[in-house]
Parts: structure tokens; sequence; C-alpha cells
């Protein structure tokens, strides 16, 4: 009877997991405060990486899209959002810094404003311990680079770093 218990919750986990969009990503399963606003003069710029040019954040992180966001709404939130964190900007914010990624903000569903370029709402990626990084390109098929012009680089993938954490499904 214990087994079958055991195996009743493995499989609703698993069940639970598989409906929080099938992402995954590096991180920790820790609650973690929302994301804080960046101020309306922080701008998108562009780095080079091992990618070529891809956007950043104001700290010079790689922006990644995730595939599950394709019709412009942020679908990772909960769990998701610990591992890739929106880049949320306040209210008043106005496009600065890379005029053809068609920068623009999006409504999440908790409310807050989140980046966008071109339809791609933009996220960092917690694995990525560096500016410039892109360990999470191809995660699992769904999260890519977000490129100057704001389409997602889905035709290059780079080595998981050797010290890289263990993956979360979400």
């Amino acid at each position: 009877m214990r087994s079958r218990n055991l195996a009743g919750l493995l499989l609703a986990g698993a069940v639970a997991l598989a409906a929080c969009g099938g992402t995954s990503g590096y991180g920790t399963s820790s609650s973690a405060a929302p994301p804080k606003p960046v101020t309306p003069t922080t701008a998108v710029n562009v780095r080079r990486t091992e990618l070529g040019n891809v956007l950043v954040n104001q700290s010079g992180r790689t922006l990644y899209g995730f595939t599950n966001d394709a019709n412009g709404t942020s679908t990772c939130s909960g769990a998701c959002a610990q591992s890739w964190i929106p880049l949320t900007v306040n209210a008043t914010w106005q496009p600065t810094g890379v005029p053809s990624a068609r920068l623009h903000g999006v409504k999440r569903s908790d409310g807050q404003v989140q980046l966008a370029a071109g339809r791609w709402p933009l996220y960092t990626f917690t694995g990525d311990t560096a500016a410039g990084q892109v360990n999470g390109q191809g995660s699992l098929g769904k999260w890519f680079v977000v490129q100057p012009d704001g389409s997602l680089h889905k035709d290059a993938t780079v080595s998981a770093p050797a010290t890289a954490p263990p993956m979360y499904g979400y």
C-alpha cells in the first residue's frame, strides 16, 4: 500500500510539473521575491557573445525568449520565473537602447510590466553567472537568446558549463 501511495504522489508531482509549461532551467526551488522593476532610463543593449550579437540587460546579462510565449504573452511564472527572471519595468518606462528590437512592455499575469523585444517577452537566466554568458541557449529546445532585431537565435547551441547546477523541469 505504501508503494502505491508513493507512486501516486510521484505521478501527481510529474503532472503538476508538466502543467507549468514544460520549461526547464537552472535554479533552486526556494521562493524568490518578485523581480524588481528597472528604472525608465535603463536601456537594453547589444553585446557580442559566442553566439554573435545578442540583447543584454543593463548589467550585460543575456536576454532570452521562451518559445511558449509565441503570442507575445509571458507564460513563465511561479517556479519557472525563479530560474528565468522576467525583465520587468515600471509603468513609466519608455523604449530606449536598441530601436530595431521593437522594445515594448507586456502585462504579466501578476500585474507587472515585462519588457519585450518584438513578440518575445525578455528573461535573464540564473545559470548565467556573469555578463555575456549564454548558458541558457537552447534549454529544452524552448529558450533562446534574443538577437538585436528582436528575433530568437535558434540555430546555435552551446555546451553546458562544467559547473552547471542541476536541471529543474517546470
